[in-house]
């Protein structure tokens, strides 16, 4: 398969196992950590909850809510049969009685009303059809039950500190690649749209040098796959990747990206 692992299909990229360990090396950034608070606030869990993690990955974030949710109900669906495969590991080795199935976003595996609250994190934007996924959560939601949503506005993502042209051809690479690279900015409008009242909304600004941009951006991979489509040289690429980093070790390489975190009550 040509391009980075994607994570829209991650048993079909060929490296499952290179997204998951992406993930784990992440979620314990303060932005994350930061954004993992702010969800569990909004969904409003307390024990005997029955809450729902859309697109759960290998299963932390569910587990971390098990925990919460004492004598009620956890389940996480993935459409990654790894991904959920990991989680179940995970959920085994933690000892906690959580539920991973294989499912998509846009039909769950769940019948109407039978959970409290449902969290989507960085998973809409991989899909084709976000409002699709929020229409099952309302269905699949009781009445006055919560959504949490956080996603990205990869439109918005500003990256200086080389050559602005390599610059410009690697992010229409990135753009391409993600099938909903401005859901973060639409949530409001989406859940107001799919059955969802007293939406909230909060916008978390990344800003300054950080030295995790390359890996957490991606770029070695999406530089790579401008220069395999001819949008730049193999040589540009490298060398757009080699200022990147002087950047970052001077203390220079500038990143801003907005995320957006939206909740709302099931009608």
């Amino acid at each position: 398969m040509s391009g980075p692992p994607a994570f829209g299909d991650a048993d079909g990229s060929g490296d499952a196992a290179a997204l998951i360990g992406y993930l784990d090396v992440f979620r314990d950034l303060p932005l994350f950590q930061a954004v993992d608070r702010l969800i569990l606030a909004e969904l409003r869990v307390r024990p005997g909850s029955r809450v729902l993690d859309v697109g759960c990955g290998p299963g932390d974030d569910a587990l971390a809510i098990a925990a919460l949710a004492r004598d009620g109900l956890v389940t996480g669906i993935d459409a990654s049969a790894a991904m959920v495969a990991e989680a179940r590991r995970r959920a085994a080795r933690a000892g906690l009685r959580v539920e991973f199935e294989v499912g998509r976003a846009e039909d769950l595996p769940a019948s109407d009303g039978s959970f409290d609250a449902c969290r989507f994190e960085r998973v809409l934007q991989h899909l084709a059809d976000p409002a699709a996924a929020l229409r099952e959560a309302a269905r699949v939601l009781r009445p006055g039950g919560q959504v949490a949503v956080c996603e990205p506005d990869w439109c918005g993502l500003e990256l200086t500190g080389a050559d602005p042209e390599v610059t410009r051809c690697v992010q229409d690479v990135r753009m391409r690649a993600i099938p909903a690279p401005d859901i973060g900015t639409r949530l409001p409008g989406l859940l107001a749209a799919t059955g969802f009242t007293e939406v909230r909304a909060l916008e978390l600004r990344l800003s300054g040098c950080h030295v995790e941009a390359r890996r957490g951006l991606r770029l070695d991979a999406y530089a790579a796959e401008a220069a395999r489509l001819g949008a730049i040289t193999e040589a540009a690429a490298a060398d757009w990747l080699r200022v990147l980093d002087r950047a970052a070790a001077a203390g220079e390489l500038d990143v801003r990206l907005s995320f957006h975190l939206a909740a709302g009550t099931r009608r």
